[in-house]
């Protein structure tokens, strides 16, 4: 316990109540015993914004979610989803457009209630409904008339989603989806408890107490002002017998020396972390690194001038080197994009070659081309100089980001001037909902396999987009490959690929940087935690943990 009360980086108060926690249930150090509470500490680099489902968009709340949600799937440690509350895999249609899925009769909330049918129905129509609109609601849209009920033109009451009965529901859809059961363990399709979101109306999810849980774990302390929140292990879950953890604390932390000294010192479970620490780690045990679905990028605020001049967009996407960035700033794993969707992500269903491969390198460094396009963009805008403001989350690595990014286009783009602004990831997201930004550096991390889910992203009205981008161009690419081409697997693949091109060559919109890994000091008495490449990170239903002296 002296060892740990050295420690006391992150603030006094939170370690000493881990430190108190921990003695209370029986210190991580002593000697393992049935009766010792097995609670490990772990980090995230963003505060937990809210815990409701259907808002959150954010990484650290929607990883929060999926360990204290469960929806008809749950993510399994092969990447891929297994069955969750649905009790068995779903009868579909002929057509491919009704799935009619069976719930658990052992599937319970945290306050007792079951697990039912309307508790999707509830918050399904919740996402799409305009007067509630989920930041995810576009991942609906292969349901039957979403599309249409989020853009105002439908009744909410028609969305193809159906309680036939408490244990029973029925979901139809607009067109035959393939990938549409890899959609369902996705944080933005967990269940709400249609009972107490319903009462609690606005409140529901903004606290620890205003939230019911189904999944694995409960949150047990935290309220929106605080960096710290705590989830117990939820003995209403229905497979609560195969879950090893007692109480995980989550501490968010954004400082990676603060995060190795306190790995070193025993009080950090599982923490991220950039350079230097991958390379001081290179040979240890405790250094894991894992691929990421996840792409780094530059996106523009196309609604207001200069940042919606296509030239400017191709400028600054040649005007700087991603194998020196990946290289000198992340050192973690993580590679150059070559273009909006990553490498390892996709296959050609006929071939099997990669999207990466056969789509190719579509953004490079080129300084001479940049500089073409850079002037090019100043005769449009009847200048001859820019100052720009790069608006980033203020963790360090996207400050390193920032700050690489910075001294790059100044000096290979004559005449632009970039300020940077560092905020917190909530202040970053209100900033951006507002179109009060130039350009904004972010992460996007889809959680499902197809070409679709990075291209959605950019599609007119989409809710992820802080750009607020339309081109009916490159909508028309993904209207075809959704209805015409929807089932024609070789002429839907020429769609993305097409779509893919466009959008970063041409209207460029958004400035692919790297494709990320998850580089972590994982305690070796840890194991089994789950991070899925193109899903849900720090997945700890499975995950075990041996108290050792």
């Amino acid at each position: 316990m002296k060892k740990r009360l050295r420690l006391l980086s992150l603030t006094a108060a939170s370690l000493l109540i881990a430190a108190c926690a921990n003695t209370s249930t029986g210190d991580a150090n002593q000697s393992a015993s049935d009766d010792v509470a097995k609670n490990i500490q772990v980090t995230v680099n963003g505060e937990l914004a809210s815990l409701d489902s259907v808002s959150s968009t954010d990484t650290p709340s929607q990883t929060t979610i999926a360990n204290v949600m469960e929806g008809l799937y749950r993510p399994a440690d092969n990447g891929s989803n297994e069955l969750g509350v649905a009790a068995e895999e779903p009868t579909v249609s002929e057509d491919g457009l009704v799935y009619t899925f069976k719930i658990r009769e052992d599937a319970n909330w945290s306050n007792g209630d079951p697990v039912t049918a309307e508790d999707f129905v509830y918050t399904f129509k919740k996402t799409v409904n305009p007067d509630t609109l989920g930041g995810n609601a576009n991942k609906f849209y292969m349901i039957k008339n979403a599309q249409s009920i989020a853009n105002g033109e439908g009744d909410v009451e028609t969305l193809g989603v159906k309680a036939i009965d408490d244990k029973t529901l029925e979901i139809t859809l607009e067109q035959a989806t393939p990938y549409f059961t890899d959609l369902l363990a996705a944080p933005y399709y967990l269940p709400e408890n249609y009972s107490v979101a319903t009462e609690l109306g606005n409140d529901y999810g903004t606290s620890a107490e205003n939230t019911v849980y189904n999944g694995p774990y409960a949150v047990t302390d935290w309220n929106a002002t605080e960096i710290e929140w705590t989830t117990s292990k939820n003995e209403e879950y229905w497979d609560a017998e195969n879950v090893d953890i007692d109480q995980i604390k989550w501490v968010m932390s954004k400082e990676n020396s603060t995060n190795v000294n306190l790995f070193e010192g025993g009080d950090l479970q599982y923490t991220e972390i950039t350079t230097p620490y991958v390379q001081q780690y290179a040979n240890s045990d405790t250094l894991h690194i894992e691929p990421k679905g996840m792409i780094g990028s530059l996106e523009f605020n196309t609604t207001r001038t200069p940042t919606n001049n296509t030239h400017l967009h191709r400028a600054i996407s040649q005007a700087f080197d991603r194998q020196a960035f990946v290289d000198a700033i992340l050192a973690d794993g993580s590679i150059p994009a070559g273009g909006w969707i990553p490498d390892s992500f996709a296959a050609n269903p006929e071939t099997g070659e990669d999207f990466r491969d056969e789509n190719g390198t579509l953004t490079t460094f080129d300084v001479e081309a940049a500089q073409e396009e850079w002037a090019l963009a100043l005769e449009e805008l009847g200048t001859d100089s820019l100052e720009l403001e790069l608006l980033t989350s203020d963790t360090d690595t996207s400050k390193a980001t920032s700050e690489f990014l910075q001294a790059e286009l100044q000096k290979n783009l004559p005449g632009l001037t970039i300020t940077v602004r560092n905020v917190p990831l909530k202040s970053r997201q209100a900033i951006t909902a507002t179109k009060d930004f130039d350009i904004v550096y972010g992460t996007y991390t889809p959680s499902y396999a197809d070409p679709t889910a990075f291209l959605d992203y950019f599609v007119t009205d989409s809710p992820l987009s802080s750009g607020d981008f339309s081109d009916a161009t490159y909508d028309g690419y993904i209207e075809a490959a959704k209805t015409t081409d929807a089932l024609d697997p070789a002429a839907r693949w020429e769609d993305f690929l097409a779509a893919e091109k466009y959008l970063v060559q041409e209207a460029a919109p958004v400035v692919p940087i790297y494709q990320g890994a998850y580089a972590s000091l994982i305690d070796p008495n840890l194991e089994n935690v789950i991070n899925q490449p193109n899903g849900v990170s720090q997945y700890y239903r499975a995950a075990t943990y041996e108290v050792t002296e």
